[in-house]
């Protein structure tokens, strides 16, 4: 026998309360068996306000909330269904979660207690209401017994045996006063994110992260004036991961009902992308398996993830340092930052209308390369200056160009100790390289 199935309702059937009764759990399992099915976790706070005066007189009170049951039955206070008993915390509470508790619905049990005890284990309390004919003329109204759900709250010390919960806060402590100190970083079981500060207060703080990331991002591929060496392409690939997930950040603050399990689907795909370029070992963490009763413990790591990740700061891994021509056939590099010297490695990439071999083979003889200060010294007397090593390949941190060579400057040079004084570094270039370019470098 199943106690929610349907009534068959036919011609000469002497009703009873039980007929009705029936009708109501049957009614009720359907909605509860399309609800569980169709959107999973369907059941929690969409809205929640706590008494904040009687935190300090050592009580837990709910001045409203909305919801839904997880057996999916709606409750409203105070608009639909009375409020629940003030709790009294006694001292010596620490690291207590309170639940919004409602009996549970048993086969057999008495779901309403007319006698109106506040302690009973019924589902619902009596109450009447006077309801009027919506489609009579004279809209007589007629006095009728209801039934109000019967919330309550409890601790997790309590005996919540046959009562459905919902967890809606967290106890840090009392203190000796009585008053109850809140832990405002707990995230309560619900439906919609408005009923969870600390979830809607992330949406709002990752928004204003990734925009900032964003601008940052814009403005380093700005500046790189179109070059495109790996780590203009890392720093594109990372942009359209942030415009994309900006948008939708922006959409799940500014909705209705934006459940948990959908933001926490959308937290963590976006941490595991930002993780490819920020974390050491470029992969994805490993999060918490989704709990809707738990939502604290689920959200917290992805929170510092994220937080990691976007607050991290920006370095420029390739600093591009203009080389202006001057007389002589001489041309000077200005170091912006002295530390460069001794903590980078310098690259000078040159093209010229002569084949790239020739570049390749003659170029780090006829080139000249050591102090500003120093430079005229070195061309008359045929010094070797700072020498010039052909690298194979482009290196990753620079732009790469068909047809141009890029070389390496020796950082063990005498020369070279001396550029953390010098005001630059100088470049004199003899011998035939017609329509001669060149780019410096420094990677740290």
């Amino acid at each position: 026998m199943s106690w929610e199935n349907k009534v068959i309702w036919q011609e000469g059937l002497f009703l009873e309360p039980h007929h009705f009764q029936q009708q109501d759990r049957h009614v009720a399992a359907q909605i509860a068996g399309v609800a569980s099915a169709v959107t999973p976790y369907a059941w929690g706070l969409r809205e929640l306000t706590l008494d904040e005066d009687l935190l300090k007189l050592g009580k837990i009170a709910i001045t409203s909330c909305t919801g839904l049951t997880p057996d999916h039955v709606t409750f409203r206070v105070p608009q639909g269904d009375d409020h629940p008993t003030a709790l009294d915390v006694p001292k010596g509470v620490a690291n207590a979660v309170v639940y919004l508790a409602i009996p549970t619905r048993r086969e057999g049990a008495v779901e309403v207690d007319l006698s109106g005890e506040a302690r009973s284990a019924a589902r619902f309390q009596p109450a009447e209401i006077d309801v009027t004919d919506t489609t009579g003329r004279d809209r007589r109204p007629v006095r009728m017994a209801v039934g109000k759900l019967h919330l309550q709250l409890a601790l997790d010390l309590d005996d919540l045996a046959d009562q459905l919960v919902i967890p809606v806060a967290r106890i840090i402590e009392v203190r000796q006063d009585g008053e109850v100190v809140l832990d405002r970083a707990f995230i309560p079981a619900c439906t919609d994110a408005r009923a969870a500060p600390p979830l809607q207060g992330f949406l709002r703080e990752l928004e204003g992260l990734l925009s900032q990331r964003a601008e940052a991002l814009a403005g380093r591929l700005n500046q790189s004036g179109g070059a495109k060496g790996v780590a203009e392409i890392s720093d594109f690939l990372l942009l359209i991961a942030v415009n994309r997930a900006l948008p939708q950040v922006r959409h799940l603050a500014a909705i209705e009902n934006a459940h948990p399990q959908a933001i926490y689907h959308f937290l963590t795909a976006l941490a595991g992308e930002l993780s490819t370029f920020m974390a050491a070992d470029k992969r994805a963490p490993e999060f918490p398996a989704y709990r809707h009763d738990d939502l604290t413990n689920v959200f917290q790591p992805v929170f510092r993830t994220l937080r990691q990740h976007l607050s991290a700061v920006l370095e420029q891994n390739a600093v591009a340092i203009p080389i202006e021509p001057r007389k002589y056939g001489v041309s000077v590099a200005m170091i912006p930052d002295r530390s460069l010297v001794t903590s980078a490695t310098f690259v000078l990439a040159a093209k010229a209308s002569v084949p790239p071999e020739s570049v390749r083979r003659h170029f780090p003889t006829q080139a000249k390369l050591g102090p500003v200060e120093k430079i005229r010294e070195l061309v008359n007397s045929a010094l070797p200056g700072v020498a010039l090593r052909p690298l194979p390949v482009a290196p990753r941190q620079v732009p790469y160009y068909s047809g141009v060579v890029y070389f390496e400057l020796d950082r063990d040079s005498a020369y070279w100790k001396q550029m953390t004084t010098s005001g630059g570094l100088a470049v004199h270039v003899s011998g035939d390289f017609p329509d001669l370019e060149m780019e410096l470098w420094a990677i740290r």
